[in-house]
């Protein structure tokens, strides 16, 4: 395999002006520049604006309008929230942290389908989104919290830290910021990027939760060691709670229609 010097890139950082002629000269590649996109991801060297989301807004817009006028049920809207939609903000989840404007406006997207089956209706919703995203067994829909997912991708990142796993980011995560320090004994600073920052104030918020240092290694190291795997196991750590129900095993039997499910 050849690559094609005509469709990539050389993105510097902390290059002097020599090297930065040097390379491009010795390459034959084009010196890029930020932001881009990846993967159908923009990447950035600052702080993703509300409006470099734009993409995912309208990936999540067109599947609901391509199911506008469909006549789905609440439990056909349900399945399609789950399988469609959600795998599509997933993908986004687990690379760098959302910003809460945009998952508000995802939620909304989402609520609005849930309810009406059009984003240009504005009828108010049966239930508070909050409650949906509950287990059945806690009375919700299980319906992904978003939030929470994405803290969970973060959580996973900073076991990772702690771990010094052998992958590049996270080693050169120990050269730049850590120094021979422990990620448990770092703070964030103003010029430090979104992505660690956000790192940081999870650390932060799981240590104040766990009430110190060691229980956090503890209940972090019982996520990495669970049948669940870490990413289940650290998402309903983090996401909202509710009391348990006793009716769910009667709504949510195997063999009850889904349609029947929602009585509104």
């Amino acid at each position: 395999m050849v690559i094609n010097a005509a469709k990539s890139f050389i993105y510097f950082g902390g290059v002097g002006a020599d090297l930065k002629q040097v390379i491009p000269h010795d390459t034959g590649f084009s010196e890029g520049i930020f932001p881009f996109k990846y993967l159908g991801v923009p990447l950035s060297l600052h702080k993703l604006l509300v409006s470099q989301f734009s993409l995912l807004f309208h990936k999540l817009e067109a599947a609901v309008q391509s199911w506008t006028g469909k006549h789905l049920s609440y439990a056909g809207k349900l399945e399609l929230l789950r399988s469609v939609l959600f795998s599509i903000v997933q993908f986004w989840l687990g690379i760098f942290p959302i910003l809460g404007t945009v998952i508000s406006h995802i939620i909304s997207l989402c609520r609005i389908f849930l309810w009406s089956g059009n984003i240009n209706s504005h009828n108010s919703a049966a239930v508070a989104w909050k409650k949906t995203c509950l287990p059945k067994y806690e009375g919700g829909l299980g319906l992904l919290d978003i939030k929470a997912r994405n803290k969970s991708f973060l959580a996973k990142q900073l076991w990772n830290i702690h771990l010094k796993t052998n992958f590049i980011w996270i080693l050169w995560i120990h050269h730049f910021y850590l120094n021979g320090c422990s990620i448990w004994e770092v703070h964030s600073h103003r010029t430090s990027s979104p992505m660690w920052k956000s790192i940081i104030s999870l650390k932060d918020e799981l240590v104040k939760c766990c009430e110190g240092q060691a229980a956090t290694i503890t209940l972090m190291s019982g996520w990495y060691s669970s049948a669940e795997h870490f990413l289940p196991s650290a998402y309903d750590f983090l996401r909202a709670r509710g009391a348990k129900v006793a009716w769910d095993r009667v709504v949510w039997k195997p063999w009850s229609m889904p349609r029947y499910n929602f009585i509104l």
